[in-house]
């Protein structure tokens, strides 16, 4: 009998995933424990192992294929074993079950390098005349038909693309979002970070967060979830930080953060990026945030809109510091100045306990002793 490959649910918010590469072809020896395929859900790598020894005999969601957990991904035989059925589905309630990118579909196998290759390229698959035995697609055909053209490039909306596009889409279209946007002088806390004066490794990030988090337990509506007509105001704060990756932006989120000091704070988001940024984010570090900082300063960014991380009632953007003048006895005087954008919910919190909860992270990092 064969036996079931089906996608694990590697964390509570975890719904679904996308089959990124199958490491071996129909047909191949598989080891009980060794990694078969690998998967893209809530924004990280979960390696799907084979359940058994035995022989793969069918691959029933390729490459490209968005997977319900739960759902059979493939199936294991014995050496001679015929290959069997896919699970039957119940007549009466047929769930919808994903379908394959058209460039993945057919017989002709394709070496996983050369998936790889034209995933990378957007090349469909189908465009791609193998060379192999069989008509298999090799590395080096895909490599061929992107020196044929070149300049002909497309990006698919998968995988960590197509996930966040899925969510920034799902949040404009199910919220009711409104920007409020606020100048704060840092000039104290600029000070203080040129001249060393903050705890070690602390960055204008940890100072934002601290501020957050700080005035997050004044201001609870702010860290809450909006599911179905409800407002849950969570208990804890579970931080988010936008990390900026090769993939596209990924929130790490930092847990507990309010039991957290400034440089506990700055030790675990630091770890956090190190593990996001090289692919070892378990899935419990992307998911579950109450409130998330998005910060573009370093990318020379003055103020911008940013868009809440659903089910969030709001996101806070971090600006770059510039200089201001500012009115001083006797002429000008130049200061530094942040910008902050508070994207919020309407549904769950309105502009006037926003705006005093944007005044309190101001008043925090005008005075960086408070974040101590």
């Amino acid at each position: 009998m064969a036996t079931e490959v089906r996608l694990p649910q590697a964390g509570m918010g975890m719904t679904d995933g996308t089959v990124m590469e199958w490491l071996k072809d129909v047909g191949d020896e598989v080891r009980k424990g060794e990694c078969i395929a690998e998967v893209e859900a809530a924004k990280t790598t979960v390696e799907i192992e084979a359940p058994c020894d035995g022989i793969l005999a069918r691959i029933l969601a390729p490459e490209g294929t968005l997977v319900p957990v739960r759902e059979v991904m493939a199936l294991i035989v014995s050496p001679g074993e015929p290959a069997g059925q896919p699970p039957a589905e119940p007549a009466d309630e047929p769930p919808e079950r994903p379908r394959p990118l058209p460039s993945e579909a057919g017989e002709v196998q394709v070496v996983p390098a050369a998936r790889r290759l034209a995933r990378e390229h957007g090349i469909p698959l189908s465009d791609v005349p193998g060379s192999g035995p069989g008509g298999r697609i090799t590395e080096a055909d895909v490599r061929a038909r992107i020196e044929k053209d070149p300049g002909a490039s497309v990006l698919p909306l998968a995988g960590t693309r197509g996930v966040i596009a899925r969510r920034m889409l799902a949040s404009l279209q199910g919220s009711a979002q409104y920007t409020l946007v606020r100048a704060v002088d840092v000039t104290d806390l600029a000070d203080r970070h040129d001249r060393g004066a903050l705890p070690g490794g602390v960055t204008y990030t940890d100072a934002v967060a601290r501020a957050v988090v700080l005035s997050l337990a004044e201001h609870p509506n702010l860290n809450a979830h909006i599911t179905g007509e409800q407002v849950w105001i969570a208990p804890g704060i579970d931080l988010g930080i936008g990390i900026d990756t090769e993939d596209g932006l990924v929130v790490g989120v930092l847990r507990n953060a309010g039991d957290l000091g400034l440089a506990e704070l700055s030790a675990t988001r630091q770890a956090i990026t190190e593990r996001v940024r090289a692919g070892r984010a378990g899935v419990e570090e992307l998911q579950g945030s109450t409130f998330t900082i998005s910060n573009l300063g370093s990318l020379g960014i003055d103020a911008f809109t940013p868009i809440i991380n659903p089910p969030e009632v709001a996101i806070l953007g971090v600006g770059r510091i510039t200089d201001q003048p500012a009115p001083a006895e006797g002429g000008i005087t130049w200061r530094k100045s942040m910008t902050l954008s508070l994207t919020v919910d309407h549904r769950g919190v309105d502009g006037a306990p926003a705006a005093r909860f944007l005044a309190a992270v101001a008043d925090r990092l005008q005075v960086p002793a408070t974040l101590l």
